[in-house]
């Protein structure tokens, strides 16, 4: 349990399929008020980890039914998976970019990576069987999510700016919280995980735009925040997160002028 700002919460050990090599995925959890039961979900990641989202609500006295907004960055598994869930029990809306809307209904289906067969191989080098990858997972497959709410950039979702970041996924978004100072960057950065020791942005493997990351990065980079929130991610970045992201950024560009594309160091 880890309480970032009397509203702003990453709800702890969620795993990723490539857990031996340090996979794990953070949903938040926003508290909209404090005075009242109104919370703001954000990516509720795998249907069979929910178990662990109910313990940390019940610990924070809430209950699964104050949850009245699910907000999806982006389509993938490992964010998306139990989004219908988690609305049949609660009633709450979901809300995801327009782009993304359509991906994540499969009209059109999503051309981008990274595939069922991807995610099956980093699971296998995580030694798990088939068996357990089903009991910790469930199906490799997200099912078709039809979202409530489309946004676009700069609309408001309760206190949350929906900023724009494609690169990862066409219509990622990241999150801003102008009165903490928090940005939720969903899959935009990265830090300390997948067997990579630092911060990164994702890479072509599991992204369908690498070069359009960087510039929504750039973008993260002008906007006034101190706290960074990252779905893979040892820990946050709970001070001078705007600089590191900035230096983050001019190492990719320069990596890009150089080289003429990003690739993962």
């Amino acid at each position: 349990m880890v309480e970032i700002t009397k509203k702003a919460h990453s709800i702890e050990g969620f795993i990723h399929p490539s857990f031996s090599i340090g996979g794990k995925v953070v949903p938040y959890l926003f508290i909209e008020n404090i005075d009242e039961d109104d919370l703001t979900l954000i990516d509720p990641a795998f249907l069979p980890q929910l178990p662990i989202l109910e313990d940390y609500i019940h610990n924070l006295g809430y209950y699964m039914k104050n949850i009245k907004r699910i907000i999806l960055t982006h389509l993938h598994i490992d964010h998306a998976q139990a989004a219908n869930e988690v609305r049949n029990r609660t009633g709450a809306k979901i809300y995801s970019h327009w782009i993304e809307a359509g991906y994540l209904a499969h009209n059109p289906p999503y051309p981008g990576p990274p595939t069922a067969q991807r995610t099956q191989e980093m699971a296998r080098k995580s030694g798990l069987s088939s068996e357990e990858l089903t009991k910790k997972f469930g199906s490799l497959e997200v099912e078709p999510i039809i979202v409530d709410n489309q946004v676009s950039d700069g609309d408001m979702i309760g206190s949350l700016r929906v900023i724009h970041t494609p690169g990862h996924t066409p219509g990622h978004i990241s999150l801003y919280h102008s009165e903490d100072r928090i940005i939720i960057a969903g899959d935009s950065i990265y830090k300390n995980v997948f067997g990579v020791d630092h911060m990164y942005l994702p890479p072509a493997p599991v992204s369908i735009d690498p070069v359009t990351a960087v510039v929504s990065a750039q973008r993260l980079s002008k906007i006034k925040f101190d706290k960074l929130l990252m779905s893979h991610q040892d820990s946050p970045l709970v001070e001078r997160a705007r600089e590191t992201v900035e230096e983050l950024v001019s190492n990719n560009i320069e990596q890009i002028r150089t080289q003429g594309s990003v690739t993962l160091k």
